[in-house]
């Protein structure tokens, strides 16, 4: 974006608004009685989100404060979980800056700004939107992954039917878990307010003599494995400095895989015995640019992780009949998918015996 797109107002009726009548410095700081540019920028903060919106959202800044959005803990508990160090002045904790922290966000960077990561820049000029656009806000941060699967920018994949057909927005199914729970949480998965199929696919469950196929493996099959296609996998990701001194990020291709293993978060709520899993970007070095051995316990965690890709369809290659899954040994997560330095850390996932062919 161009400078004046990311900071002037596009039009006078922001003035009118309720956050336009509030007046820039109380939010922003700086002195709108001094005529002179300079020392009216004094003090000037640019995404003043980070603690003057809870003034007039305490009930909503209560909870997101906490939420994986802002915290980025998801991230943290990963790492933590691996046995790493993130107390402050540690090796990891700069690591973490460096490659981690510029995923948190702000209440500003979903309803005013593009997010920071993607270069910032104002939206629709100073305008305040209840709901963060699916394209600059939502896609430009979950776009690699998500956002190509639900559009259908993966080649020779469809895009998501509810895109497709429905033209559903992220927010039309993540609306009350954006924010969190007012729990702490380690995974999206534990928000109890976390989307599930069910909400809206009610008669799945309660109508299940029409579908013989639902009536035999609801019980245990996540919904995804019938009804994805073929997903991004990212692989080995180094974190380092580039020659600029800037973070980059190193690491092989990333591959379009689809692949079922075991459950890694069975639970009373997530009771599925077979899910579809998604390689994460990272391998034991992925550190060790900063320092030897970071992550000590970096088999503590799968690296095939519980995934709900974003490309549903009614019918997929899996689904065609029985014998496209059962005894299709290439559907399943098996020991030759993961490489040796990480057999130890999937033992949990790895698909041991193959559905029969029927």
């Amino acid at each position: 974006m161009e400078v004046w797109q990311k900071v002037f107002l596009k039009d006078a009726e922001f003035v009118q608004s309720t956050h336009g009548k509030v007046g820039c410095v109380i939010c922003h700081g700086g002195d709108s009685s001094i005529g002179e540019k300079e020392l009216a920028h004094v003090g000037l903060v640019a995404d003043p989100s980070e603690g003057n919106c809870n003034t007039c959202h305490k009930d909503i800044a209560h909870v997101n404060e906490i939420s994986l959005h802002t915290t980025v803990s998801g991230m943290k508990a990963a790492l933590e979980a691996r046995g790493g160090n993130l107390e402050e002045g540690s090796q990891l904790a700069t690591a973490f800056e460096n490659h981690c922290q510029q995923c948190h966000t702000t209440c500003g960077q979903c309803h005013v700004s593009r997010p920071d990561e993607t270069g910032g820049g104002l939206v629709s000029g100073h305008e305040f939107r209840k709901t963060p656009s699916t394209q600059y806000n939502c896609i430009a941060c979950h776009g690699a992954r998500v956002g190509d699967e639900y559009l259908g920018e993966n080649e020779g994949i469809p895009g998501d039917v509810h895109w497709t057909k429905a033209n559903l927005t992220c927010t039309k199914c993540h609306s009350q878990e954006l924010h969190g729970s007012g729990q702490s949480v380690a995974t999206r998965y534990q928000n109890p307010d976390v989307v599930k199929c069910e909400d809206c696919h009610t008669d799945v469950w309660t109508n299940t003599e029409g579908n013989p196929q639902h009536k035999q493996h609801l019980s245990d099959l996540s919904c995804q494995v019938c009804h994805s296609m073929a997903y991004k996998n990212c692989y080995n990701c180094h974190v380092a400095i580039d020659e600029k001194g800037l973070p980059c990020r190193t690491s092989d291709p990333s591959e379009m895989h689809f692949k079922i293993g075991y459950n890694p978060l069975r639970s009373s709520e997530r009771s599925s015995k077979y899910v579809v899993l998604r390689h994460v970007p990272t391998c034991a070095g992925t550190c060790d640019y900063y320092g030897e051995n970071i992550l000590p316990d970096f088999n503590a965690l799968p690296t095939w992780k519980y995934a709900t890709p974003h490309n549903i369809q009614l019918k997929t290659p899996q689904n065609e009949s029985c014998s496209a899954c059962h005894g299709n040994r290439d559907l399943f997560l098996t020991e030759e998918d993961v490489s040796p330095a990480e057999k130890e850390a999937n033992k949990g996932v790895i698909v041991t015996e193959i559905p029969e062919p029927k």
